[in-house]
């Protein structure tokens, strides 16, 4: 296979996840109380073949970094490394002008180090499997000067609300790209995983960063639509995009269901984390649970059905966790119901009784909160 480096981008201006970004970047946000959402993206990375890999951080970048510093991707220590670079800290306030088009460029340098034949970019705020070998090949067959992952979605109404819609020609070619307002149900979705020579890469780059500096790579690449070759290739199977609260909330949901978790981890298709060595989970007499995914080390008296529950949770006698997700280090008192929540690591709920929320609107738990 020709050189490849792998480039994690950061999330774009449209992903806003109430609560829990205010905490960490997206991608290092548990799912399914074991994972961070980038580890999926890495894992497609490295079972991909790709084992040097740049990550870019918008912001808050330290839940990331020690997430990643102590995981091991199964890279090639040779050849291969993860190096995380960070978003421009002048605009850790104000996302508008804080682009990954900014990011690469202050970059560009670590790119011609590896002096790669292609660069694969994938984002850091979706989940889905992917052999990137299998699309890098279609692209070099097709000659397309870029090639788009894209996945047709029934649910473009209510998610990837504000990401790139594609037309799509019968010869597989891009011709025309949209933003996602909800108008319709069915779409061909962009999963902003773009496969491009480094050369074109490094010409976006530099033709973006002078036309606007609020551009993104998804724009300029938008412009070249009938200027350059762009292709598309479909994904198939289970895919999530982590752009809001709501987002979140379904994508652990779904996930969770035994067909979903198959189909994204198998034998075949390890995904990478870090590793924990808390003891197994202590179910007491009287604990009932049905529906549900437990991580390790937590302590369950209470009820628990089709939730998610991180990491070092205490849920007490009499307790009623209901279609939630606890993230790691929570406690929740005796007779305490919740139903329909996000609640945030280090957070203690023993005061206030009774938090419910909806499907479409989840309430959610501030960090280290106590209620």
């Amino acid at each position: 296979m020709s050189k490849v480096l792998g480039i994690l981008n950061f999330e774009p201006s449209y992903v806003h996840v109430k609560g829990l970004e205010d905490f960490r970047p997206i991608s290092a946000t548990s799912i399914l109380g074991r994972y961070r959402v980038l580890d999926f993206m890495l894992s497609n990375f490295t079972n991909s073949g790709i084992d040097s890999i740049k990550v870019y951080i918008k912001n808050r970048e330290r839940s990331a970094v020690e997430h990643i510093t102590r995981t091991s991707y199964n890279i090639n220590s040779k050849k291969g490394k993860i190096h995380l670079l960070h978003g421009d800290n002048n605009f850790a306030n104000n996302d508008l002008f804080n682009v990954d088009i900014l990011a690469f460029k202050t970059y560009m340098e670590f790119v011609d180090v590896e002096n790669p034949s292609y660069v694969v970019i994938a984002p850091s705020h979706f989940i889905f499997k992917q052999d990137f070998s299998e699309l890098l090949d279609y692209h070099i067959k097709s000659k397309n000067d870029i090639t788009i992952l894209y996945h047709n979605a029934n649910n473009t109404d209510t998610s990837y609300l504000m990401g790139d819609i594609l037309t799509i020609d019968d010869k597989k070619r891009v011709t025309e790209f949209h933003k996602n307002r909800g108008k319709y149900k069915n779409g061909n979705v962009s999963l902003e995983t773009y496969v491009m020579s480094t050369l074109t890469f490094k010409q976006l780059v530099e033709e973006a960063s002078t036309t606007s500096s609020l551009y993104s790579l998804s724009d300029i690449i938008a412009d070249c639509v009938r200027a350059m070759k762009i292709g598309a290739y479909q994904h198939r199977g289970f895919c999530a995009c982590i752009s809001t609260l709501r987002a979140y909330y379904e994508a652990n949901m779904q996930i969770k269901k035994e067909k979903e978790l198959t189909r994204l981890i198998n034998e075949d298709w390890p995904i990478y984390t870090m590793t924990n060595d808390s003891c197994p989970t202590l179910y007491k007499s009287g604990a009932k649970v049905s529906g549900s995914i437990v991580a390790n080390g937590c302590q369950i008296e209470g009820t628990v059905i089709n939730s998610v529950i991180g990491r070092n949770v205490i849920i007490k006698e009499g307790a009623v966790v209901k279609d939630s997700i606890i993230l790691p280090d929570t406690f929740i008192d005796k007779n305490v119901k919740l139903d329909h929540a996000v609640v945030d690591r280090l957070t203690i709920i023993t005061h206030v009784k009774d938090l419910r929320g909806t499907s479409e609107e989840p309430i959610y738990i501030k960090r280290g909160d106590r209620i």
